[in-house]
């Protein structure tokens, strides 16, 4: 929502028509989807016509699809992002309304037979979701057929007034709700504009071989037409594939060239193209942006088996924020905060050692220097000063409050910067007749992100509670409650996280909170190689929990048996293998099992 709202701000073009649409859509269908599952409390399949007769031989039954639900609840949070009332608003509330009738529109019947030796002499039937593959290629059609709303310029960045509300009803009233419109026509998109967000074809992927004209005429339509000419580069890729599983689920793995069309980057770039891929002359907000997505995965993996969990992207994370960042500061949200500047740290400072942002590169301050005895600094060091600088701009900025809950929040974003630092590692060459190593050249390079969330993790487990009044925590704009604030944190080494409130009960869904709960989490019970905190999951989720465990076999598909054919295409099998796995389950539930089981159809 974050991309389609600044988007939506500039421009009202055919392709921010889609990003509406197909947003809109989105929301629509999994709320659509999740409802029906049961996963929301009041609310389930849509069942207002089941017994009724649906046509010849058939009644309608089984479950369908809850889209009411889906339409009404995406209107309210969707729409409820355009709040203006000039031209560029209707367009955009006129694409999210026809995003939502495509899920209507690519809607199927699916039916069921009944009769004797399956006669099917009756069926019952039910409205089904399409794949949502199906609807954006139904949204990419209404895109290329997309009108444009001819309208006077003024009125379409200034339209409060009943004159001009009126114009543009008058004006929408003649386009069928289905169709995508658009007030402005497209920039040029061969060309990179950092203004506008758009990067340009420059170092794009094409095709020569492919399924259709369309994908066939890719690199003339991306390179060509661009100016660009088409390069061949061959690369290594690796993928698991024709090997027996080693009891904990892993394949081997194979390895094979395919051969890569691009539009040719810069020299400098294109003779590095095997080792870094190719570069998109990341924006420092881009950097920031994978930077947190960096810190999130990292948290996800370093509490994938505590009852708390984090979220499952930085879009959610900025829904976290409004909930609990900013409504607690618990030791959980410390390691959130720490984790998410060390991403952001940590990515624009590779970015930046590689060359990928402008005006930026090695910390060469050193070279030449003596470090120490038979060495001296030389080689690439990782700027981290530079990844210190604009991090602390990106992410500190997001802190506008004063109160004791914002200063935390601050020092544990500097806490998370420090680990950045205190995990790097000094690298070093040697130099000297036949090898003898007897003078060395060292620099200092950033370790991997694994390293810097093991270390904030113990960041976390050791974690001081702040003792603030609960008034000054709320209201500290003061001279005297800054002051009060500054003096608690005067102990507290900045390396070292801090919280103010106590967790809550991390074991129930508390959906308010955008808490979970346990139920329903993967725990682990056995296998090769596994530690005591891994081993004791089990007992930690479920059963400290008030939770039983639950053995369920679930059938794993993957591709297999890949063979390359020259010159661009693999071929692989879908393979698949049963495994077991262990679920945190409700006790009293039949036969052991916590959860809603729903069918399509009825039984014959």
């Amino acid at each position: 929502m974050e991309i389609l709202m600044n988007l939506s701000s500039n421009l009202a073009t055919k392709e921010t028509s889609f990003v509406h649409a197909i947003s809109a859509a989105g929301v629509m269908y999994t709320l659509t989807k999740n409802c029906s599952m049961g996963d929301f409390d009041n609310c389930g399949c849509d069942d207002s016509r089941i017994g009724q007769a649906g046509g010849k031989g058939w009644i309608w039954g089984g479950c369908s699809d809850n889209v009411e639900f889906g339409e009404k609840i995406s209107k309210q949070f969707v729409d409820a992002l355009e709040n203006g009332h000039d031209s560029r608003a209707a367009v955009n509330l006129h694409n999210n309304e026809a995003g939502r009738l495509a899920i209507k529109a690519t809607m199927r019947k699916a039916c069921k037979c009944h009769g004797v030796s399956g006669s099917c002499s009756i069926q019952t039937c039910w409205m089904q979701l399409a794949e949502f593959r199906e609807v954006g290629n139904y949204l990419k059609q209404k895109h290329q057929q997309a009108k444009k709303l001819e309208m006077d310029k003024k009125p379409a960045r200034v339209g409060n007034s009943a004159v001009h509300r009126g114009a543009r009803a008058l004006t929408l009233g003649g386009i069928a709700k289905t169709e995508l419109i658009y007030l402005e026509d497209s920039p040029d998109y061969c060309i990179r504009n950092q203004s506008l967000g758009f990067h340009g074809t420059e170092g794009r992927e094409c095709v020569k071989s492919g399924k259709n004209v369309w994908e066939k005429k890719s690199c003339h339509r991306l390179c060509s037409r661009c100016g660009h000419r088409v390069v061949e580069k061959r690369i290594e890729v690796v993928s698991s594939c024709n090997s027996p599983s080693n009891g904990a689920g892993m394949m081997g793995s194979l390895c094979f060239v395919l051969l890569l069309l691009l539009c040719p980057v810069q020299a400098w770039v294109a003779s590095n193209l095997l080792m870094t891929g190719p570069k998109a002359f990341l924006t420092y907000a881009r950097s920031v942006q994978v930077g947190t997505q960096s810190g999130i995965d990292e948290c996800k993996h370093q509490f994938a088996l505590d009852r708390w969990n984090c979220p499952d992207s930085a879009t959610q994370l900025r829904g976290l924020k409004r909930v609990i960042l900013f409504t607690a500061a618990t030791r959980e949200t410390s390691f959130v905060h720490a984790i998410s500047a060390a991403g952001v740290m940590y990515t624009l400072t590779r970015n930046c050692s590689l060359g990928d942002l402008e005006n930026c590169g090695c910390d060469v301050s050193k070279n030449g220097k003596i470090g120490g005895r038979g060495w001296l600094w030389g080689g690439c060091s990782d700027n981290v000063d530079f990844g210190e600088t604009i991090s602390k701009q990106y992410v500190d900025s997001q802190e506008t409050g004063q109160d004791a809950r914002a200063a935390v929040n601050l020092h544990n974003n500097e806490a998370g910067r420090l680990a950045v630092k205190r995990t790097m590692k000094r690298v070093c060459r040697c130099h000297g007749m036949s090898e003898s190593c007897s003078v060395k050249t060292c620099w200092m390079q950033l370790s991997d992100f694994r390293d810097i969330g093991n270390y904030l993790k113990n960041k976390h487990n050791q974690a001081q509670k702040l003792d603030i009044d609960k008034k000054r925590m709320r209201a500290g704009n003061s001279a005297d409650n800054r002051g009060a604030i500054l003096d608690a944190l005067r102990s507290i080494a900045s390396t070292e996280l801090i919280y103010l409130e106590e967790s809550p009960d991390y074991c129930r869904r508390n959906s308010s909170i955008g808490l979970y709960g346990t139920e329903g989490r993967e725990c682990l019970m056995q296998g090769d190689g596994l530690t005591q905190w891994e081993l004791k999951s089990c007992r930690r989720l479920c059963n400290e929990c008030g939770l039983g465990v639950e053995e369920r076999r679930v059938e794993v598909v993957s591709s297999c048996n890949c063979k390359f054919h020259w010159c661009c295409e693999v071929n692989c099998d879908r393979c698949s293998q049963v495994v077991l796995k262990h679920m945190c389950a409700r006790r009293d539930a039949p036969g052991g099992n916590g959860f809603k089981r729903r069918h399509r159809g009825q039984k014959s």
